[in-house]
């Protein structure tokens, strides 16, 4: 089978051969085959009979005997890419994914492969024990005769896709983080329940309290390398609570945001460098140390961490995401805003000596400037479909007509290696020209 690596390869020229050997119309060999014992010329003869082309002498000759339950599903042969051959050769972990109902996805640790069904017109033979040595000794008579255990249609191929981590949010926001005055002093209690579901291989056991998630549980219930898990975790600003991954609820995160913004403005400290144990300190009445950390991770980069131990930790914000923040805690809950009030609003709203920018909005909102007065509303990329099907008719329905500059940001994830932006664009939308720009609009509904 071509390919760049094969779990059980083909044989050149077996089939004619193993053919020929058993067609009707040549009965010395058909008498032999049941003998069981066959010589170098006789096959050589059948050979050169068929029009194949065969050494003189045909060094490394081997007889082929079909065994019964050819057609049986115990072994199924698969294609890999380089990517795969080379994780089993490190010893990497790789492993199939999929609950009823989904598609099987097989990961290895930093990449994730949709699992298909490829047919073949040629038949994939099955020779445990071939030997692929030119030796001449292997084709003195009698020739030594191989059996087929299998004899395959298809294999399974792999190809690159993203990584399914849509599951990945529903799970977390089944038990979000609200404060340390709504969680339950029940840690022991946690470990059965995760005990019990490993036990069973199902996160649908019965327990009353919300359910709580574990990397190692996570990554068994999730279509997604290690690597993949870890980056959706952090794009998701899941917080890791005593073993467990968690969502901070919105309402608290504007809260815990608010509050370090607050005291900033009240210590008179400046937003490129926030000290991590004092803000704490300053806070500790309100916000648990690990909440003020998590959103300073969040919103801002670690800076500096002197040698003594006993140095504070420094954060600087991030312009953008600290922007991005209060555009959301404007919108999220206002609905379509006036877009001169709101472009007002926000600037007024970020801490002094930053400056608020259309592109900051990116993927988080949408304008209809032909509206009148125009308007703005919350539209963000975390709440679409991760289907691409799904994706365009969530976009179609939210605006009738899109720009390309308008529609990439919301679909630019949704490219892969073997898929670009303009073959999505293509497929799932009907270009046409209004005024000189080149605009994009539903073709059908997808399914």
């Amino acid at each position: 089978m071509e390919g760049e690596g094969v779990w059980g390869q083909q044989m050149e020229q077996t089939e004619p051969l193993v053919d020929e050997a058993n067609r009707a119309d040549t009965p010395q060999l058909k008498e032999g085959a049941e003998a069981g014992e066959r010589k170098r010329s006789e096959v050589v003869a059948a050979a050169r009979a068929a029009g194949l082309c065969v050494e003189e002498g045909a060094p490394g000759t081997q007889l082929l005997r079909f065994a019964h339950g050819l057609n049986s599903d115990e072994l199924r042969l698969m294609e890999l890419p380089h990517g795969v051959l080379g994780a089993l050769k490190e010893g990497e972990r790789v492993v199939i994914r999929g609950e009823q109902g989904e598609n099987a996805v097989l990961c290895t640790e930093g990449a994730t492969y949709e699992l298909r069904t490829a047919d073949t017109s040629n038949a994939l033979l099955l020779v445990p024990s071939l030997s692929y040595s030119q030796d001449n000794s292997l084709g003195e008579d009698p020739l030594p005769t191989k059996g087929v255990t299998m004899c395959l249609s298809n294999y399974l191929e792999l190809r690159p896709c993203r990584p399914r981590t849509e599951k990945l949010r529903q799970l977390l926001s089944e038990c979000p983080y609200r404060g340390p005055e709504y969680e339950e002093e029940s840690g022991e209690d946690d470990k059965d329940d995760w005990e019990e579901r490993r036990r069973t291989k199902s996160r649908k056991v019965k327990i009353d309290r919300p359910r709580k998630y574990m990397f190692s549980e996570l990554v068994e219930v999730v279509q997604a390398s290690e690597r993949e898990l870890r980056e959706a975790l952090q794009k998701l600003q899941a917080c890791l609570i005593s073993g467990y991954w968690r969502l901070l609820e919105a309402d608290y995160v504007e809260q815990a945001v608010q509050h370090i913004l607050a005291l900033l403005e009240e210590k008179d400290w400046p937003w490129t460098r926030v000290p991590l144990s004092s803000t704490s300190h300053h806070l500790q009445e309100l916000l648990p140390r690990f909440v003020i950390k998590h959103c300073l991770d969040c919103y801002g980069t670690k800076i500096s961490r002197e040698d003594n131990s006993e140095a504070d930790t420094y954060y600087e914000l991030s312009v953008e995401k600290v922007c991005q923040f209060y555009a959301v805690l404007l919108l999220r809950q206002a609905g379509k805003f006036n877009y001169s009030e709101f472009m007002e609003s926000w600037q007024q709203s970020v801490p002094l000596g930053m400056e608020t920018d259309l592109g900051q909005l990116r993927r988080l909102a949408l304008r209809d400037m032909s509206a009148m007065p125009p308007v703005i509303w919350y539209f963000p990329l975390s709440t679409l479909p991760q289907e691409p099907a799904d994706r365009f008719n969530c976009l179609f329905s939210a605006r009738q007509r899109w720009t390309q500059n308008d529609i990439e940001p919301y679909i630019d994830d949704l490219a892969t290696p073997t898929q670009s932006l303009s073959a999505l664009l293509l497929k799932y939308a009907r270009v046409s020209t209004v005024k000189g720009v080149k605009m994009y609009n539903a073709k059908r509904t997808f399914k």
